[in-house]
């Protein structure tokens, strides 16, 4: 199965978790993709990040066409905290959004 993992606003926030994760799931045979929506030519710097979360990835891909890129790759499962690089997605693609405080109202408890 294929696995992709946004970096910002997710892993960043949650590199404990995702270490963990990343880990258990290559271990199994999937194959992790990390996607960001960084500037080009910057995959030096994100594997540096990655490495010092302690992130186990395949694949490192920077794009702002993430959807697209998901579809083409045959990738199943996508966290992220963005909307748009997801409404477009079917629903054979299982997403899990993760919360921030720019896309939940925590007193609330409502996503924004």
């Amino acid at each position: 199965m294929k696995i992709a993992v946004d970096l910002d606003g997710t892993i960043s926030e949650y590199p404990e978790f995702f270490k963990v994760f990343t880990k258990a799931m290559s271990k199994t045979g999937c194959k992790i993709y990390v996607l960001t929506d960084r500037p080009p030519e910057t995959e030096d710097v994100v594997a540096y990040e990655l490495q010092r979360y302690g992130i186990k990835y395949d694949v490192i891909k920077i794009t702002g066409e993430k959807s697209q890129y998901i579809l083409e790759e045959g990738i199943k499962v996508l966290f992220d905290d963005i909307d748009q690089y997801f409404v477009d997605l079917p629903a054979e693609v299982a997403v899990f959004k993760i919360r921030q405080k720019y896309n939940f109202d925590f007193s609330e408890r409502k996503w924004i």
